[in-house]
């Protein structure tokens, strides 16, 4: 069976984000300079072969530190003005955590969910499986902006504790299941009830993975929300010739995120993997940049340009 290019880089974005293979044989993971560095995809930081940090971790991260929390532990004037200046060094990294989410976003929209997310390559893999399949209900996708205000941005900020690290299912695969399977040098906490709950919520996702498109990145994916949110706004733009299109419905077939291109070609749910460019019999479907559309379609501005 041939491998579609797009898939090429996918595997390519897996081995981008997890190089690490030194630890294999060390223990050690890896905390070097590039660990500052936010991988524009959902890779869990704390994968022992991970070399970058996950943006909604590194967000996360930020907002517990900065967390009322955090200053009210402090107690004695060397303590506080330690806590002080760590609130500043927190909000210096939020500021770059929420630019380089932006930057992804205002650039592409969420073309690297399509293109280069590790744990998007998964639930494309798994619903190849021949099993029953169904169809998520519409209301489901608010689920990822639910998860990004409140496990996301409200719960690290008010309690000090990055939840939806703590429960997301890619982190559990990438770092929790591997860490246990090789433990690193430095000795883990023992497993008790909290890690039997991430390991719930995981095999929860892997078998609606199998049974329906892309569940996670539709329902709970708070990267994905953040880049929804920026996606009718991106450079990147995608566009249906509406004379050319017959609502055949093969574009709707191979999206990954089931969703009409035609009805709004910019949608917050497309993940611009151009699979329904590539399967339009019509060639209705064109996508590029801004200031670059190319083939039919491309004397007349995409929708949502003005």
């Amino acid at each position: 069976m041939r491998v579609r290019p797009r898939r090429w880089v996918q595997f390519a974005g897996v081995l981008a984000a997890n190089p690490w293979f030194i630890y294999l044989g060390t223990r050690t993971i890896y905390q070097g300079r590039a660990k500052g560095v936010c991988f524009p995809g959902l890779n869990c930081y704390a994968c022992p072969l991970a070399l970058m940090s996950c943006p909604i971790g590194s967000l996360q991260h930020s907002l517990a530190l900065a967390s009322p929390q955090k200053g009210a532990r402090a107690s004695g004037e060397i303590i506080a003005q330690a806590a002080r200046q760590g609130t500043t060094n927190a909000y210096a990294a939020l500021l770059y955590v929420v630019g380089a989410i932006g930057l992804v976003g205002v650039l592409s929209g969420r073309l690297l969910c399509g293109w280069i997310c590790p744990f998007g390559l998964l639930q494309d893999l798994l619903f190849k499986l021949p099993t029953p399949k169904l169809t998520l209900p519409p209301w489901t996708r608010f689920g990822k902006y639910l998860a990004l205000a409140v496990l996301a941005l409200l719960l690290p900020h008010i309690t000090g504790v990055s939840w939806y690290s703590r429960l997301c299912p890619a982190g559990t695969l990438e770092g929790a299941l591997p860490l246990k399977v090789l433990p690193p040098k430095s000795p883990l906490p023992p497993a008790g009830w909290f890690f039997w709950l991430k390991i719930g919520i995981l095999v929860f996702f892997l078998v609606l993975m199998v049974l329906s498109k892309r569940p996670f990145c539709r329902t709970a994916c708070a990267l994905g929300a953040s880049l929804a949110l920026l996606t009718p706004f991106s450079f990147y733009r995608m566009d249906v010739a509406e004379e050319l299109c017959n609502s055949c419905g093969r574009c709707r077939e191979v999206c990954p995120v089931d969703i009409d291109i035609f009805d709004n070609p910019n949608s917050p749910e497309c993940v611009r993997c151009l699979e329904c460019k590539a399967a339009c019999p019509k060639g209705a479907v064109t996508s590029g940049f801004r200031t670059g559309l190319r083939g039919r379609g491309a004397e007349s501005p995409a929708r949502g340009v003005t």
